[in-house]
């Protein structure tokens, strides 16, 4: 396996599965751009009033770290309020939503370990992503 240096703007913005109103993703480490086998990590901006409802994964733990924006991050039935500089951690099988409730969009980075399948299932890119070798852009 070899390693990678991209720029985002390399990848598209994607709308993921239980992610309504304006959410986007870009899925920039995975399995389908650089080879990663036990980790995923992406960017992601919510325009107001978007949000990913209620979910949990299995096996992945999750890790947000909110850049810009604020909104409410729900863990089970508890509402917390985020930011700029909050940092989330989500064990396997615990219930979590998004919810952009501010005024400006919520952009935040997400590492997933190991991968969530259904993310790499449902995503279907309109140009493909960087692979492993291509020249950087």
């Amino acid at each position: 396996m070899t390693g990678m240096v991209r720029h985002v703007s390399e990848w598209e913005w994607v709308d993921l599965a239980k992610h309504i109103g304006g959410s986007l993703t870009k899925l920039l480490v995975t399995k389908e751009s650089c080879g990663a086998k036990n980790i995923d990590f992406f960017i992601s901006s919510y325009a107001p009033k978007a949000y990913a409802a209620m979910h949990s994964h299995d096996v992945a733990e999750e890790v947000f770290y909110f850049l810009e924006g604020e909104g409410i991050f729900m863990m089970g039935e508890v509402k917390h309020r985020i930011g700029k500089g909050s940092v989330v951690y989500v064990p396997p099988k615990t219930e979590h939503g998004i919810f952009n409730t501010g005024f400006e969009n919520l952009v935040f980075v997400v590492t997933a370990t190991p991968p969530e399948p259904l993310w790499h299932e449902a995503y279907q890119p309109n140009f493909p992503p960087p692979k492993p070798g291509d020249p950087a852009m």
